[in-house]
Order: structure tokens, then C-alpha cells, then sequence
């Protein structure tokens, strides 16, 4: 006692915080989830490093002792390496020090913190510790989700080019006489502090009567007098089943003019052109620009065939399947937190080509809303000659061309090969011209225009003599570096002068830093050459932030004209905040600006502040849209455009007697769960109808039921696929016959002088009233046998 008492001795001892491990649910937006192994300990989860990997489709490979784990991230310059050993984290040259704890091995596992998933690799894992679920947000295009995209354009391709996709069952459009489903509305107020100010409104409606689609649109501007020429109304039949005369369009129709025409034309347009596509032969380039950093989609036959992400300027560029037929393709726009922009651009490709034999003609006529209420006609009629040749005449008429209200044209596209294509036109005494591209093995693309116009023509508005345009592009990958090259020059012919400008585009990724330099070149004559360039650049920082710099720079000057900063912050789910300087040196006008913008379901909001000189003005906007459908009374408010595109309900009920109708007493079914090929999934757990919205009209929706979401397995599904043809305007609705079936068993016995055994491996067939073989059963060894899945009804 007295030697420990006069020795001091210090113990201590480390007790491992006690941990459980379980099974997570991992949710991952517009992808699915599945269940992986994870550990809570304390207040804190970690997840199973592997287990995660794997479904995120990343490469790793654990060591035998699972005290470590290795690989590369998205590509194979990102190496990692997860070593518990030294209880840090090696990922792109960078090494972070774990704290003790934060990794965890048992027999099968690895475990880490799930917060080090979002701090290093770009991951946010949200633990819902109630529903022990996972949510996994991220603006990384991780392997699985880009797999999943790539699987879907493929899909999409090759519906473009077979036109179809088989389900078990399809149901056809309808054509009601009058059914009221979507309305939107924005609205948008600017004003000067000690200033003036103006509001914007528009409410759009639409609505299907007489079996085709009616779209009205009412706009005001408090600055100018409300009249009849700002609205616009249009009613359009569609049935691609009649070969003669496949739509028609009344009110303010689409002129598609040669002439030019500033003013709504209301009148009826006729055609034969289907609202589908035909397959894909070929591709032709298509660029142009955006808000910098958005991701753009690339939309055929209202089909998503490409995704590109914009440079630091905004500039992208596609690959566009070229199909039969007038193609028009559409982009959709998207903010790198989220934004969705609602605008649609919708692009004509300059060749038209038809399937051998077809024929397919367009009429129109109507009044021009202008001061001398001027007559247009227009017929146009285009011919596929063969597999490379389209040829195409019309006649056009403006009543308030002086020169000749007759126009007559004729046209011709040409593909000599599938990259080099080649389009021609003549329109008496207004213009002639053509336009060639040619795509070389190296992807070094040339695109050739010129037109020629009539010195006395009066139809075009301006007086161009010649226009000439030559571009010339080349994509460059060299190891980690890509580019993309274009150099375009236009000249424009005048009666006393020459306009010609020069435009040489370099877009890239330098050092991981979206990279875009346009140099602009402009020569008039007898005037000096004025060049300039503009230097954009994005960088992409951690904490949901993004800086793009800008600037221009004059070498006619040689001095910088302009410089630009602005930096985008995500501040809520929802919510974005931007914050951008400008100075103007050539004037010496700085401008700064703030802007909010929050996304709520129902509606796109934001407020932005501009200062500039001593004068601030403010501008604050909301937009959105209704969803209405009286027979299932299914409403909703959303924050996207929803006017002219259609939508389905779908309504899953007890068939109790199998007849395939829903009958009085036959109530909703919950638990369905389905995918879709296109639109958006509303489904709600307090009801038992699933809203699909946001579809293109005139395709089909591809639904994938699924029979295995219910929660009594004797609810069975009569198909598991279904294709619908989409109404535009309103909701359409589908019954989905669910059947209650049962289950038949028994024995198979054998009495040999009292010795009753079992019998197996003998076939029990069932038999309805009808006497037909509806199912089969084998006797077990036993003699048991059973069979799950008959229908209500009277069976032997």
C-alpha cells in the first residue's frame, strides 16, 4: 500500500463508442435507390464505402484486410486511395487527414463518415435518421448517371429510327368536344427609383374543342394600348392516321414565308405532314449560345437525343440526327443548380428530305394584320425522288408587293453522301441561292451559303444585293485538353458598299476551367477594320459556387473595352443568389446588379436591383402554370410552361369480377408504382391516381407498371407496359384493372389396398366454365400441389 500509494501510476484505456450496423435506403433525383450496409454510431452515420461505389458504378478495389480502399474517380486521372491504416483520404494529389473514428472496418466492411463523401468527392449524403434514408444530391455527372442518360439516348435514337416501341397494350388518341386542361400565367414589374415603370402580363389557355387543340394567349403591357394584334389565338386538328389531310391549323397560322412579314397572318393552313418523324440517315452540326455553365437538351421528334453542358460564354454545339421530313429540333435549357429555364428554341435545319415516292404538301391563306389588310397565299408541295434526292415547288402571293404579289419557287435538296449534303432554291425575281456542307473523316466540317437577290425585289425588306457566308469548324481532343474550333466569315453585298464580319470561336476545358475565346472581326469600306475579342471563363469552387469572369478586349484600340464579374451562389434547395460588376471603360459606366431567385412547385419567383450612373431600378417576375382535370378532379399548380403539352392519369381499381371495366363499387387501388419515358410523375399518398404531366402531344408515353409495388400479393396487373398516345391540353385518363386472385391446392394420393400415399410429379391442369386450360400445376413428391393466380370465377 505505502509503495502505490508514493508512486504515482496514470491508467487509461480507449472503449470504442458502441455502433449498429444496418441497411440505409439510398435515394438518389430521377434515378432510383437501392438498400446498402451502413453504421450508425452516436448521432453520426457512415456508409459502406464499397457497397456505395458499386451502385454509383465508381471504380474500387478494397484491400484484403479492408483496411483500405482504392481506385479512380469518374476517370482514371482521379485517383483515391481510402487508407484506414493512416487515417487519411489521397484523391487528386490532395491528402485529407481523417480524424480517429471517422473510418470504421468490421469482418465485411469499410465504413466512412458520410459527411467526407460530400466534402471530397462532390456528394452530399442527407441522413433522415426516422426513415433511416439516404438522400444523394449532387451536380456531378457520376458514372450510373451517366450511364442511365446514355442508355435513354440510345433508346431515344433508336426510336427516331424505327419510329415505334412495343408494349404489351396501347391506347389510342381521343377527340373531345371540349375539355379545358392547362392555363399560364406570368407576370413582370420594372421601375426607377424616382423613376418611371411598367408591367408585363399574359395568361395563356388551353384547351381541346371540336377534337383538336385550341391555344389562346392574352398579353398587356401597361405601356401601350391593349389590342387585338398583341393576342394570339390558334386551333389545330391533328389525326397522323389520315394520309390526305393530316392536320389543320385556323387563326394566326405560321406563314413560313419567303416575303417578309411583320404581322400576324389569321387564316387556315392545310397539310399533309405528319406531327412524327421518320428515321435518322445522317447529322448536321448545329451551335449556338446560352446562359454559361446551364446544361442544354437536345430534343427530335420531342424525343431527348443529346445533352451538352455550355461553356464559360454560353456557347454549345450538337450533333443533330438528320430525319425525313421538315425537322425542327428543340432545346430546353438548365441552371447548374437547378434552374430550369422555360424557353424553347425551336431551329430549322436548312435540308429537307422526303422517303422515295412520298409527297406531302402544305396550303395556307389568310389576311395580314397590317395598315393595307394585305392578302397571303402560299402553296408548297415537296417530292422525294429518291433516297438522296428531294425536290420541292410552290407559290407564294403577298398582295402588298408591288414588284409582283406572284412568287413562284422551286427547290431542291441533294445528299450526295451522308457528310456532304447539298440544298438549293429559286424564287422568280426575289432571290436565288444555295447552301452546301461537308464533313470530312478528320470531323473538319465546311458549310458553304450564298444568295443572290433581285435588285428590283420588294418582297425581302432590306436591300442586300449578295450574301455570302463560309464556316469552317473542327473539333480537337489531344489527351486531357478538348476544343472545339469554328471560324465563320459573312459578307453582306449593299448597293454601295460591302459589309463582311469575322467571327474565329475557340471553346474548351483548360486546367478544368470552361474556357471561351471569341474573336470578332467587322470591315466596311473605305472604313478601318474594327477587331475585338471577349475572354469568358467559369470556375466552379466549392460551398455551391461559381465565378465567371469576363472581359473585352479591343485590338483597334488596343485596350481593354469592358470587364465583367459574376458569381452565382446556391443558397437554399431552391434558391439562388447572383451578384455581378461591370465596367464599361470606353464610356466609364460602371453597373452592378443583385439578383434573387427562388423556385417554389407552384412558381418560378425572382427579384433583381440595377445600378448604373446614379439610377436604380428594380424588376421582380413570377410565372407559372395551372393543371386541371374535372373527370378525376386532379389539380395542380406548377412552375413550368404547361400549354400545349398533355398529360396522363392513371387510375388503378379493384376489377372484382375480371371484367377489365371499372364497375360502380370498384374502388382506387393504392401502392402503384410505374416509369415513364417522358414528363414528370405526380404521385400522392393520400390518393390513389398518378399524374403523369408535361408530355409532348401526338407520342407515345411509354409507362412501365410495376406488379410487384402492391402491398397484397393476390393484386395482380393484367399488362406491365403500356404505350399512349398523348392528347395535348388536358389530362387523359386510363383505368388500370387490378384483378384479386386466389390460390387452388390439394393432393394427389394414391390407394394401394389401404395404403394411401402421395403421388408426385403428376400434372393438374384447371379448367373454367368454359372448358378451357387456363393453368397448369405439378404434384410434389408428396402429392401436394398448388397454383397462385386465378381470377374470380368457377374452376375444375
Amino acid at each position: 500500500l505505502l509503495f502505490f500509494g508514493l508512486l504515482p501510476l496514470h491508467l487509461s484505456a480507449q472503449i470504442e463508442d458502441e455502433y449498429y450496423e444496418i441497411s440505409v435506403n439510398l435515394e438518389i433525383q430521377r434515378i432510383g435507390g437501392t438498400e446498402i450496409e451502413a453504421v450508425i454510431k452516436g448521432k453520426e452515420l457512415y456508409l459502406a464505402i464499397t457497397d456505395l461505389f458499386n451502385f454509383l458504378k465508381i471504380k474500387n478495389t478494397p484491400s484484403p484486410d479492408l483496411e483500405s480502399v482504392s481506385g479512380f474517380f469518374i476517370t482514371p486521372e482521379n485517383e483515391y486511395l481510402i487508407d484506414r491504416q493512416n487515417n487519411r483520404i489521397h484523391y487528386n494529389g490532395k491528402v485529407t487527414d481523417l480524424s480517429p473514428g471517422d473510418l470504421i472496418r468490421t469482418e465485411s466492411n469499410l465504413y466512412l463518415k458520410s459527411s467526407y463523401f460530400g466534402d471530397i468527392f462532390g456528394f452530399e449524403c442527407i441522413f433522415n435518421f426516422r426513415s433511416l434514408s439516404v438522400d444523394l444530391e449532387t451536380n456531378l455527372e457520376l458514372p450510373l448517371i451517366r450511364e442511365m442518360r446514355q442508355e435513354e439516348i440510345r433508346k431515344n435514337l433508336n426510336r427516331i429510327k424505327t419510329g415505334e416501341i412495343e408494349a404489351d397494350t396501347s391506347i389510342k388518341r381521343t377527340y373531345p368536344w371540349f375539355k379545358f386542361g392547362m392555363a399560364d400565367w406570368s407576370a413582370i414589374a420594372s421601375e426607377q427609383i424616382n423613376g418611371t415603370g411598367y408591367a408585363r402580363l399574359n395568361l395563356t389557355l388551353g384547351t381541346m374543342i371540336a377534337g383538336g387543340e385550341l391555344k389562346t394567349s392574352m398579353n398587356y403591357d401597361s405601356r401601350q394600348p391593349f389590342t387585338e394584334k398583341q393576342q394570339y389565338y390558334l386551333w389545330r386538328y391533328v389525326n397522323n392516321d389520315q394520309k390526305l389531310l393530316r392536320q389543320v391549323k385556323a387563326g394566326k397560322i405560321p406563314t413560313y414565308s419567303h416575303s417578309t412579314i411583320y404581322n400576324p397572318v389569321i387564316g387556315v393552313q392545310l397539310t399533309n405532314t405528319p406531327t412524327t418523324y421518320r428515321r435518322s440517315f445522317g447529322t448536321y452540326t448545329l451551335t449556338d449560345r446560352t446562359e454559361p455553365g446551364w446544361i442544354v437538351e437536345l430534343y427530335v421528334n420531342n424525343v431527348l437525343v443529346d445533352y451538352v453542358e455550355a461553356d464559360a460564354s454560353g456557347f454549345f454545339k450538337f450533333e443533330v440526327p438528320l430525319v425525313y421530313g421538315n425537322t425542327i429540333v428543340t432545346l430546353k435549357f438548365y441552371g447548374p443548380w437547378g434552374e430550369e429555364q422555360s424557353r424553347e428554341q425551336n431551329i430549322n435545319i436548312p435540308f429537307n428530305y422526303l422517303p422515295p415516292g412520298i409527297m406531302e404538301y402544305t396550303l395556307s391563306g389568310g389576311i395580314v394584320e397590317d395598315e393595307a389588310a394585305s392578302k397571303f397565299g402560299r402553296a408548297d408541295i415537296n417530292y422525294g425522288m429518291s433516297k438522296r434526292v428531294t425536290i420541292g415547288a410552290g407559290l407564294e402571293y403577298l398582295s402588298s408587293v408591288s414588284t409582283g404579289p406572284l412568287m413562284p419557287y422551286v427547290n431542291s435538296s441533294v445528299r450526295i453522301t451522308n457528310n456532304f449534303l447539298l440544298t438549293g432554291e429559286y424564287v422568280h425575281n426575289v432571290k436565288a441561292g444555295g447552301a452546301l456542307t461537308l464533313r470530312l473523316p478528320s470531323n473538319l466540317q465546311f458549310d458553304l451559303k450564298y444568295i443572290k437577290y433581285d435588285k428590283e425585289q420588294e418582297a425581302i425588306n432590306y436591300n442586300y444585293l449578295e450574301e455570302r457566308k463560309a464556316t469552317i469548324s473542327l473539333p480537337l481532343r489531344i489527351g486531357k485538353f478538348s476544343s472545339y474550333n469554328r471560324v465563320t466569315v459573312n459578307q453582306l453585298v449593299l448597293p454601295l458598299s460591302k459589309y463582311t464580319t469575322g467571327e474565329w470561336l475557340f471553346s474548351g476545358s483548360v486546367a478544368g476551367v470552361s474556357t471561351n475565346l471569341t474573336t470578332y472581326a467587322i470591315f466596311i469600306d473605305e472604313v478601318d477594320p474594327y477587331v475585338y475579342s471577349n475572354l469568358s471563363l467559369a470556375f466552379r469552387l466549392p460551398w455551391r459556387l461559381t465565378i465567371m469572369p469576363q472581359a473585352q478586349y479591343g485590338y483597334t484600340q488596343n485596350k481593354i473595352l469592358s470587364a465583367k464579374l459574376k458569381i452565382e451562389k446556391h443558397l437554399l434547395d431552391h434558391a439562388f443568389l447572383n451578384l455581378s460588376f461591370e465596367k464599361d471603360f470606353r464610356s466609364n459606366i460602371n453597373m452592378a446588379e443583385l439578383g434573387l431567385r427562388y423556385n417554389f412547385s407552384f412558381a418560378q419567383t425572382g427579384a433583381s436591383a440595377r445600378y448604373s450612373q446614379g439610377t436604380t431600378s428594380l424588376v421582380q417576375y413570377a410565372r407559372g402554370s395551372l393543371i386541371n382535370d374535372g373527370e378525376s378532379r386532379y389539380r395542380k399548380a406548377d412552375n413550368r410552361p404547361q400549354v400545349g403539352k398533355g398529360g396522363i392519369i392513371i387510375k388503378p381499381f379493384l376489377d372484382y369480377n375480371a371484367n377489365g371495366k371499372r364497375d360502380p363499387g370498384e374502388d382506387g387501388v393504392p401502392g402503384l408504382n410505374l416509369r415513364s419515358n417522358g414528363g414528370r410523375v405526380d404521385k400522392s399518398e393520400n390518393d390513389t391516381i398518378i399524374a403523369i404531366f408535361g408530355l409532348e402531344p401526338y407520342t407515345a408515353c411509354f409507362i412501365e407498371l410495376d406488379p410487384n409495388s402492391f402491398y397484397n400479393i393476390a393484386w395482380r396487373l393484367p399488362y406491365e407496359t403500356l404505350s399512349v398516345k398523348v392528347d395535348p391540353n388536358i389530362m387523359k385518363n386510363i383505368d388500370i384493372p387490378v384483378t384479386v386472385v386466389g390460390e387452388a391446392d390439394g393432393f394427389v394420393k394414391i390407394d394401394r389396398d389401404g395404403d394411401v400415399r402421395g403421388l408426385g410429379r403428376v400434372i393438374v391442369k384447371f379448367f373454367n366454365e368454359n372448358n378451357v386450360n387456363i393453368a397448369n400445376a405439378l404434384s410434389e413428391s408428396d402429392g401436394y400441389y398448388s397454383y397462385f393466380g386465378l381470377k374470380p370465377g368457377k374452376y375444375h
